[in-house]
């Protein structure tokens, strides 16, 4: 089908847009008449945007400069009221009653669709356009909510990158805005001091002793942890410092932490010297950072042995600490692989490696009760 008669609407916080997004926008413009870029004010299934609209204004403008059939459109700035796509899409059909329509997202959009407002509206009046992305794979299970919702669907004949908003942040913290972003729009969030939610970071990495091995396997552990949150619907805020702080404790002894002033129970004193760095941890979080996200705290107590019946949160940590891009043992890409398939496929799979190569008799209880347990719970 020639899509050239076609006009397809691209929407999000982009927040920042980043070098996926510009991507992104020269292939929707080579294959579509038009295409309208619609960022947001605040995404429904986000707290707050992290930099203003104009400033995004801005940097679409740094990513979208030059490139014919691209408009950006700011109905959804301009209105009151919190930003429905249904809402949106009536306002295109009232402007462009004679044009068919489609609505871009990526693969990863998926895992949520049926939260959306209106679903019915919006399958009437436009075709979804799914771009698949690097590990958000289209499952049946999407394909099947898609059409159980009455949707009308395309998978686009090219792919999407990597870099989302989590993404960005993290390597804002790792003084590398340029991991995702084009080089202009790196320099002007370096300029105007955007996305430094996770700087404060190498502070603590600083007061704690942390080596420069062990900081660089925190970011890869974040990086990756980030993707695996968003496909179990955790925070990806909250899931990005429990991955950014899991391994603050790592170069403390418990006397260190409790010169600190940290108060331990009796349990840690049972447990072995290589995984007593979780416990100092956690305490480390909950005790002189004053952290009281009980879920954050759990994750980072639990990233090393796991536990029977994770929540989502300690599961994504435990995972995305075992896989991280920077592991380098045999077995990795066999886990990453069934990690692929599913968040509980690797963590299985994770949890066997363990037994296999350490054995049940020298494994710490809780992550052999862990192994048992998820073999028998699939």
């Amino acid at each position: 089908m020639n899509k050239k008669d076609s006009y397809v609407i691209y929407g999000g916080t982009f927040d920042p847009p980043t070098s996926a997004h510009a991507k992104l926008i020269r292939d929707l413009s080579s294959r579509f008449g038009r295409t309208f870029i619609v960022p947001c004010k605040v995404s429904p299934f986000k707290v707050s945007a992290g930099a203003p609209a104009f400033r995004r204004l801005e940097m679409l403008g740094m990513i979208t400069d030059g490139i014919s059939g691209v408009e950006t459109d700011t109905f959804e700035l301009d209105r009151e009221g919190t930003d429905y796509t249904y809402i949106t899409l009536l306002h295109f059909r009232e402007k462009f009653a004679d044009k068919k329509f489609y609505l871009c997202m990526g693969s990863e959009m998926l895992i949520e669709l049926e939260r959306w407002k209106r679903t019915d509206i919006m399958a009437e009046l436009a075709t979804l356009y799914i771009v698949p992305r690097p590990h958000y794979p289209i499952t049946d299970n999407d394909i099947r909510k898609m059409n159980e919702l009455g949707f009308k669907y395309e998978i686009a004949d090219f792919s999407g990158e990597d870099g989302s908003s989590s993404e960005v942040r993290i390597s804002v913290a790792m003084d590398r805005p340029d991991m995702f972003l084009t080089e202009e729009v790196a320099d002007y969030v370096t300029h105007n001091g955007l996305y430094r939610d996770f700087c404060y970071v190498n502070e603590l990495y600083k007061r704690f002793g942390m080596k420069q091995t062990r900081i660089e396997h925190s970011f890869s552990t974040a990086l990756c942890g980030v993707k695996l949150a968003k496909r179990v619907c955790v925070d990806t805020h909250k899931a990005s410092k429990a991955l950014l702080l899991h391994d603050i404790g790592k170069y403390l002894t418990k006397e260190d932490a409790e010169k600190m002033g940290v108060r331990f129970d009796g349990r840690i004193d049972r447990m072995p010297l290589p995984i007593r760095h979780a416990e100092i941890g956690a305490e480390i979080l909950r005790q002189l950072l004053g952290e009281t996200d009980g879920e954050i705290i759990e994750a980072v107590r639990w990233h090393t042995t796991g536990k029977p019946d994770m929540t989502p949160m300690e599961k994504i940590v435990y995972l995305a600490d075992y896989i991280e891009p920077l592991r380098r043992f045999p077995t990795v890409n066999v886990l990453r692989e069934a990690t692929e398939r599913s968040i509980d496929d690797g963590l299985r799979a994770a949890l066997a490696n363990s037994v296999e190569h350490v054995g049940q008799e020298e494994l710490y209880p809780a992550t052999v009760d862990a192994y048992n347990y998820y073999k028998e719970n699939k």
